[in-house]
């Protein structure tokens, strides 16, 4: 009787060790269908906690779930840079309304730029200043537009 119980306890024993080995293993692998990128990000700017009822609106309307702590300034440059791309997209692609997909590829090219992002930034300042935020966008082609440019066509192609 106790060759049986402890041959038990020795066959619990081991599948729990098994059971264990293949859950570790299965957090140390990557799936097949998963490309390892490296995280990029956009630094925070401005006042923490200064978005405005508008803004979490705007940002609801084009599928952003905004937060509270953001600050105006990140709201609109999210904002800005998304009505930047969508434009690109109308002058280079011939829709104004691309994919999500395509549209956060993009969004995340733009933002994740330190010289994109600064400029997208005084891009929309100046047109929120100018009283222009609701009127057809005219792009400068600059060096700036060439890149999101070349960057819609490399995503558009995948």
């Amino acid at each position: 009787m106790n060759s049986i119980i402890l041959a038990l306890l020795v066959g619990l024993a081991t599948w729990i060790f098994i059971k264990a080995a293949q859950r570790a293993r299965q957090r140390r692998v990557v799936p097949d269908n998963s490309a390892v990128v490296k995280q990029k990000s956009m630094p925070r700017i401005g006042t923490p906690g200064t978005i405005t009822e508008e803004q979490i609106s705007l940002l609801k309307k084009n599928f952003f779930p905004p937060a509270k702590d953001w600050s105006f300034e990140e709201a609109a440059l999210i904002l800005d840079a998304t009505t930047y791309l969508r434009y690109v997209c109308l002058d280079v692609l011939g829709s104004k309304d691309p994919p999500l997909v395509l549209q956060n590829e993009l969004l995340n090219f733009m933002l994740a730029d330190q010289g994109l992002r600064e400029y997208v930034l005084k891009w929309g300042k100046d047109r929120r200043e100018a009283g222009v935020a609701n009127e057809k966008v005219v792009l400068k082609h600059n060096q700036q537009f060439d890149q999101v440019v070349e960057a819609a066509q490399k995503f558009s192609k995948n």
